[in-house]
C-alpha cells in the first residue's frame, strides 16, 4: 500500500508541475501573439498547426484518458486563437487643473 501512495504522490506532483508549466508556455504563447510583430506571425502559424493536428488526433479513436488530453489541449489553442479584446487603460490623466 505504502509504493502504491508514493506513485499516486509522484504521479500527482508530476500534474502540477506540468499545469504550472502549461500556464507558463500559455501566458508566453499570449504575450508573442499580442506582440504584432514577426515573432506573432510565426507563433500564430505554430499555433494554426496544432489545431490542425490535434483535429487530425480528435477523429481517431481514442481512450478516454488521451480524448480528455486532445479535447483540452484543443481548447486551449482555440483560446489562443481568438484575438483578445484590446485593454482598456487603467487610468485616464485629465487635463486641466490650474493654470501659471
Amino acid at each position: 500500500m505504502a509504493d502504491l501512495n508514493a506513485v499516486l504522490t509522484r504521479l500527482n506532483d508530476r500534474l502540477l508541475r506540468l499545469e504550472g508549466e502549461l500556464f507558463v508556455l500559455r501566458s508566453l504563447a499570449r504575450a508573442t501573439l499580442t506582440a504584432g510583430d514577426d515573432h506573432a506571425t510565426r507563433m500564430r502559424k505554430l499555433v494554426e498547426a496544432a489545431k490542425v493536428a490535434l483535429d487530425d488526433e480528435a477523429e481517431r479513436e481514442l481512450d478516454k484518458p488521451t480524448r480528455k488530453y486532445v479535447d483540452a489541449a484543443t481548447a486551449l489553442v482555440e483560446e489562443l486563437l481568438v484575438e483578445p479584446t484590446p485593454a482598456r487603460p487603467l487610468f485616464t490623466v485629465i487635463d486641466g487643473g490650474r493654470r501659471d
